[in-house]
């Protein structure tokens, strides 16, 4: 019998302080056929304030069964999710609410949505583990990047007071990213 190898480290964790969300505005010159963006064609945002994010990936699968009565499973696409809560702060909003928004903000991201034509933006998730494979120092970053449709916005105010919080939530349109690399992206 051969010895098992070691996978799933302890010390090969992540710190949860440690790590990033921003996401991805392409220019308005850019093809939105060109995602993910091309190289240099984009300005990034990243949220300072920490907050929440959660993915979900769902692939889906149809399942039939053959003549000798076996079970098989077909792709049937894919049923990605995301929910972000983060610190309502004003620069998240613009001070008219129309086409003429700035691109980053709220204000804009919901008129879209008003007039039945969504946007889709490239966030990024970013981790530093505390060490890499094999105890490397080098590859010890994780990056995520998706292809967002925000369509959900949610907000309120609790009874304990503090800083309300916002929801954004919708569809992960694609996956472009998840990889170990030697730096966070961006």
């Amino acid at each position: 019998m051969v010895a098992p190898t070691n996978f799933n480290l302890q010390n090969l964790h992540g710190r949860t302080f440690e790590g990033f969300v921003q996401f991805q505005q392409p220019n308005s010159d850019q093809s939105p056929s060109e995602i993910p963006p091309v190289e240099g064609a984009t300005t990034w945002f990243r949220m300072k304030e920490r907050q929440t994010m959660t993915f979900r990936m769902q692939f889906d699968r149809s399942t039939h069964y053959d003549d000798a009565g076996l079970k098989a499973l077909d792709p049937a696409g894919t049923s990605h999710s995301f929910s972000m809560d983060i610190k309502l702060t004003s620069d998240l909003f613009d001070n008219v609410f129309s086409e003429s928004s700035d691109k980053q903000t709220l204000s804009y991201w919901i008129y879209r949505n008003t007039i039945n034509q969504p946007i889709q933006v490239i966030f990024v998730t970013s981790f530093t583990m505390l060490e890499g494979p094999a105890g490397s120092t080098t590859q010890n970053d994780i990056n995520l990047k998706f292809v967002l449709d925000p369509s959900t916005f949610s907000t309120g105010l609790g009874p304990t007071g503090g800083s309300p919080s916002l929801n954004v939530s919708g569809v992960v349109v694609s996956i472009t990213d998840a990889i170990r690399a030697t730096t966070t992206d961006q």
